[in-house]
């Protein structure tokens, strides 16, 4: 309720001062009954009692809008508590029918019982049978294994003259591939630069996608891109190394004589990589089979020349 105006008391009003100063002055005599600031005043106290007349109509509404919510959230729980007790008392009845059918299968499984110990007895009489079969099996798979240990040695042997025999491969062609990771593949160059034989000339391939792709090659060569395209697009994964190999030699102002890698024939479609699926590269180095390259290695190398 708003505050209402403050009103002055009303000063003391002397008839016969009025009268003599009307007759003193030859005019009607008037009297000041200040009807406005009353006026004001009722008006106020109206208003104020609208106002409250309406806060109590608001306030009325309200509680009877939560009543009635009320009531029917309470109607809605009563409803899902019937329904509950409903439900609790079908599970009731299906536990029932259920312990019912259970005594019956106890008494069958009781019955099954006498007739498992039975044919316990005779399983323990083959086993003590299979026991002495077991033993004699043992012995051929002792015997079998000393020959397996014995073939793994004379491959890991082999194994061994292998990778020696392609180190020194490796060495007199002057081409090294090493896997940095799956599907990306180093390939390093070396007997190009008849002043520096040792001098590597690297290109890194990405062969997972579609496409191949070149992250890197060090040094740069002007023709790569062109190079890529003819790889996208005739899949001659050997036939674009030795067009790579001589894109570096004609970096060089002195090259180096052809090697035996300038002998070597392509692999043809052995090495003829799918337009689509999955694409399979033999790698040269066992590193680059497994997909695996020493950690230093990974670090030198500059995807960003």
């Amino acid at each position: 309720m708003p505050p209402t105006a403050y009103l002055a008391p009303p000063r003391p009003i002397s008839l016969q001062a009025i009268l003599d100063e009307s007759s003193s002055n030859s005019v009607s005599p008037s009297i000041d009954l200040q009807w406005e600031p009353f006026q004001r005043h009722v008006e106020a106290f109206l208003t104020a009692v609208d106002s409250y007349t309406l806060a109590a109509r608001t306030e009325i509404a309200a509680r009877a809008t939560d009543h009635v919510v009320t009531m029917r959230e309470l109607k809605a729980e009563t409803e899902e508590m019937e329904r509950r007790i409903q439900l609790e008392r079908e599970r009731e009845g299906d536990m029932l029918s259920t312990l019912e059918s259970e005594r019956h299968t106890l008494s069958d499984l009781t019955s099954s019982l006498t007739h498992l110990q039975s044919s316990l007895q005779k399983v323990k009489d083959q086993s003590s049978n299979l026991e002495s079969e077991l033993s004699s099996l043992r012995k051929e798979v002792k015997s079998d294994r000393s020959e397996k240990e014995r073939q793994s040695k004379m491959l890991d042997d082999m194994r061994q003259r292998d990778d020696v025999e392609l180190r020194e491969l490796e060495e007199s062609i002057g081409w090294k591939v090493d896997g940095i990771r799956e599907d990306l593949l180093l390939m390093r160059f070396t007997l190009l630069d008849a002043s520096d034989p040792s001098k590597e000339f690297s290109i890194l391939i990405d062969v997972s996608k579609q496409d191949y792709s070149v992250p890197n090659c060090d040094p740069p060569l002007p023709t790569l891109p062109d190079l890529v395209r003819q790889l996208n697009h005739d899949r001659e994964f050997y036939i674009f190394i030795k067009r790579v190999r001589k894109a570096f030699r004609a970096l060089i102002p002195n090259p180096a004589p052809s090697t035996k890698f300038d002998d070597l024939s392509g692999p043809g479609l052995g090495l003829r990589t799918p337009a689509v699926g999955n694409r399979v590269i033999s790698a040269t180095t066992p590193a680059a089979r497994e997909g695996i390259v020493d950690a230093s290695a990974m670090e030198s190398l500059s995807l960003v020349k």
